[in-house]
This record gives structure tokens, C-alpha cells and sequence, in this order.
């Protein structure tokens, strides 16, 4: 009986364990946004590994063409400065996959994720300008 509950209680555990993701990076100060009266968007935001010793956050920006109509516009390999992390984001049916990389081994990365989903983003539609924008929280993790 004892065994039984012992078996149990670890599966239940285990459980947990694999329902839980452990959070990769921390963000913050994040902003997207297409400029009125231009055609470039900047994705900008401020990021940090917790758990490590790091203390200064690195800074990440992309400036890039927006897609016609002013939306976000997908992005590749954005940098940061002075590190080797490089951030993307890619635009789905439920809003934008934002990812941040960085090389673990030659060979290997570890990234984090987080979808913006669709209700994070406003197009605004003002004359002559017409633009997507974060209106999202600043901070959050990514898994």
C-alpha cells in the first residue's frame, strides 16, 4: 500500500513537473510600433536570463520596412547590443511569435518564447496614417 501511494504521489509530481515551463528570459521595456507617415517599425526592448548572474540587461532593436497597410512586419535576426542574442518575430493567425536565441554550443541555442496575441495589437487609422502598434505589457517572460 505504501508503494502504491509512493508511486502516486511521484507521478503526480512528475505531473506537475512537465506542466510547468521554466522561464528562459525576462523582458522588459518592450514597445513595437510602425512610425506614422513612414515606412519603418521598431520593435525595442530591454532582456535578462534569470538565474544566471547576469545583472544589466541587454538592448534589442530592429527598425524595419512595415508591411503595406502599417502592420508589423515579420523579423529575421534582430540584435542586441553587445551580446550574441538575436531576437524574431513572426506573424500568425492569432498574432505575433516573439522569440529570443542565444547560442548555447555551436551547434545549439536556447530560446524563449511568447505569442502577442492578436488583442495586443491596435492599428490606428489616423489621416494619412495608418499603423499597428504594441499596446501589450511592457514586462513579461519568455518560455
Amino acid at each position: 500500500m505504501k508503494f502504491a501511494a509512493a508511486t502516486l504521489f511521484a507521478a503526480a509530481a512528475s505531473a506537475a513537473a512537465i506542466g510547468k515551463r521554466d522561464t528562459v528570459f525576462e523582458v522588459t521595456n518592450f514597445s513595437a510600433g510602425c512610425i506614422r507617415h513612414s515606412t519603418q517599425c521598431l520593435y525595442a526592448f530591454s532582456v535578462i536570463q534569470p538565474g544566471t548572474m547576469e545583472t544589466t540587461p541587454v538592448n534589442c532593436t530592429a527598425m524595419v520596412p512595415g508591411y503595406v497597410g502599417g502592420n508589423l512586419p515579420d523579423v529575421k535576426e534582430g540584435t542586441c547590443a553587445q551580446s550574441s542574442r538575436t531576437f524574431s518575430v513572426t506573424r500568425g493567425t492569432d498574432g505575433l511569435t516573439f522569440t529570443v536565441s542565444q547560442p548555447v554550443t555551436p551547434s545549439s541555442n536556447q530560446t524563449g518564447t511568447r505569442l502577442i496575441p492578436s488583442d495586443e495589437l491596435v492599428i490606428t487609422n489616423d489621416p494619412n496614417a495608418v499603423v499597428e502598434n504594441y499596446v501589450g505589457p511592457r514586462e513579461f517572460s519568455l518560455q
